[in-house]
Formats: C-alpha cells, sequence, structure tokens
C-alpha cells in the first residue's frame, strides 16, 4: 500500500499547490476539507477527499487513518468570527497534532509565518495572527511528533523554481516567496533527515535556485 499524504487546508493558496505538486509526484494524497464540493470542483476525483474540521477533534480521526504524513497548510483570514485566527492557527493546528499523534502519524509539516516571535509586528494586528500561529507551533513542538515548522515570509503568486530561496533561522529575516516556492518546500521536508525537528523561516532571493533539496536544509539547527 502507498503511504498517505494528508493535506489539510488542501483548498487554500499553498494547500492546493501542495495537493498538486504530490498528484505529480504520484503519491497517493488525501484531502481534508470543511467543503467537499469545492474540493471537487479544484482537484476532481483523483485524491480522496475527507471532510472534517481542524476546530473540532472529533472530525478528524477517520481522515487520519493509515496517514503516514501531514502537511498542514490551514490558516485563518477573517479575525472576529468563529474562524478567528486563535481556533484555526492555534487551537486548530493543537487538535490536528494531537490527534495525529494518537494516529500515529509519522511526521507532521506545518506552514506558519515569518514574524511569529515579534509581537509588534504590522501583521499582528489582524487578529493576533502571529502570536496565534506561535501557540499553534508550541502545540505541534511539544505533541511528540517529528515535525518542520516552515515560515515563510509574504506569499507571492508567482512560478516556483525560478528563484533562490534564503534559509534562516532566529526568525530575523524578511521578504517575500511566491506560494509554489513554499508549497515545493513542504514536500520536499518528507523526504530529507536534516529537516526533522527544525523550525526555519524562507524567503525568495538573488542568485541560482538551489540544485536539490539537501540544499534547503543543510546545516540547520535541531530542536
Amino acid at each position: 500500500m502507498s503511504r498517505i499524504l494528508l493535506v489539510a487546508g488542501a483548498t487554500g493558496g499553498v494547500g492546493s499547490l501542495i495537493v498538486r505538486q504530490l498528484l505529480d509526484h504520484g503519491e497517493a494524497v488525501r484531502l481534508l476539507v470543511r467543503d467537499r464540493q469545492r474540493a471537487i470542483q479544484m482537484f476532481g476525483s483523483a485524491p480522496d477527499v475527507r471532510v472534517g474540521d481542524t476546530r473540532d477533534p472529533k472530525s478528524l480521526k477517520a481522515a487520519l487513518e493509515n496517514v503516514e504524513a501531514i502537511l498542514c497548510a490551514t490558516g485563518s483570514r477573517t479575525p472576529g468570527t468563529d474562524n478567528n485566527p486563535e481556533q484555526v492557527d492555534s487551537l486548530g493546528v493543537s487538535n490536528l497534532a494531537e490527534v495525529a499523534a494518537r494516529a500515529g502519524v509519522k511526521q507532521f509539516v506545518l506552514v506558519s509565518s515569518i514574524a511569529v516571535t515579534r509581537p509588534n509586528h504590522p501583521l499582528n494586528q489582524f487578529g493576533r495572527v502571529l502570536d496565534w500561529k506561535l501557540k499553534g507551533e508550541e502545540a505541534l513542538r511539544a505533541s511528540g511528533l517529528t515535525y518542520t515548522i516552515i515560515r515563510p515570509g509574504g506569499l507571492t503568486d508567482g512560478p516556483g523554481g525560478i528563484k533562490r530561496l534564503l534559509i534562516a533561522q532566529g526568525d530575523t529575516i524578511t521578504g517575500m516567496i511566491s506560494r509554489a516556492d513554499v508549497a515545493q518546500l513542504c514536500i520536499a521536508a518528507l523526504h530529507e533527515p536534516t529537516a526533522r525537528n527544525v523550525t526555519l523561516e524562507v524567503v525568495e532571493t538573488d542568485g541560482e535556485p538551489q540544485k536539490n533539496a539537501l540544499e534547503y536544509f543543510d546545516g540547520l539547527n535541531m530542536e
């Protein structure tokens, strides 16, 4: 049986690109979504679509059966609603990590955000989204799962693979990055032992793009 890779937030900007890249690689992909019809409209019947909500841990158990790894690209864009950053970026990630640990999931890749350790950053004016993303990160680290936390800079819709990626730790860099490059980095993290139990920031920079995935993670400090 092929390993099953679960993509949470599969109909979002980064999540949908993760799904498409995994399908192109011939992976067995399962989608965790709240809107089945939207997922089918986007991807057809090729992936396995499961309806669930990270805010409700009881809805997640069936979706995680036989899952080897999770790529989580959920995120809130609606402060002031029940879909706010606290519920999605903190509680939702925490719920998914907890259920995943009980289900025996081997690896969890989380898309977070640059500047989560900088509470005065302008992004934090939108429902304290950075504070809640940081709490989601902390819950994942505490879960006991093997993880990679990727903190991208500002997201663009440009093509991936044409710019060099600047990988850093310590949450001090700024910049932009295409969603396609973030998706590629998430998938690369599944295959490289040097990506395990690390948190990193990433933006695009000048220079030739990396030639292989190992270059993304070589020299990073494990936590």
